[in-house]
């Protein structure tokens, strides 16, 4: 008997689909030009956020992203959301520990990880809407950083 029940609200789910799908295109065509009309306004303001993509995906739990020495660019971080640094030394010196421009915005969380020798590890929460530097440099001269984006 509950086969048949399980089954109804999966039938039902394309109806409904189907019936809220016919509103949308109408909703959508005013949104096309919102955003061709809001991108030359964001490139003039100085308060614009930059372009931002998503973190790679995590490797610890309770965390949005994880970011290595071979990541670079702009990503996008909730305000609340968690982002791990491992930082892999190439050579033999080891990187410095990984800096936040902006604590206000992504600050040095306090919970402790533990990483494995020769990987500078960080945990970083957005705090504020805002843009942050994450930044590190090993002894060699190299130089790590990747901007992200609290929004």
């Amino acid at each position: 008997m509950r086969r048949p029940l399980l089954l109804l609200p999966l039938l039902l789910l394309p109806l409904t689909g189907c019936a809220g799908s016919s509103p949308k295109p109408a909703a959508a065509e005013p949104a096309t030009p919102a955003p061709a009309a809001t991108a030359p306004a964001a490139a003039g303001s100085a308060t614009a956020s930059p372009a931002c993509q998503a973190p790679p995906d995590a490797v610890l739990p309770h965390t949005d992203g994880s970011l290595a020495e071979t990541d670079h660019g702009t990503y996008c971080l909730a305000p609340g959301g968690r982002l791990t640094v491992f930082l892999t030394t190439a050579g033999p010196t080891d990187w410095s520990s990984v800096h936040s421009s902006a604590p206000a915005v992504l600050a040095a969380a306090q919970d402790p990880v533990t990483a494995p020798i020769g990987v500078t590890a960080g945990l970083f929460a957005g705090a504020a809407p805002g843009t942050a530097e994450l930044t590190s440099q090993d002894g060699s001269g190299h130089s790590w950083r990747v901007t992200i984006v609290v929004r």
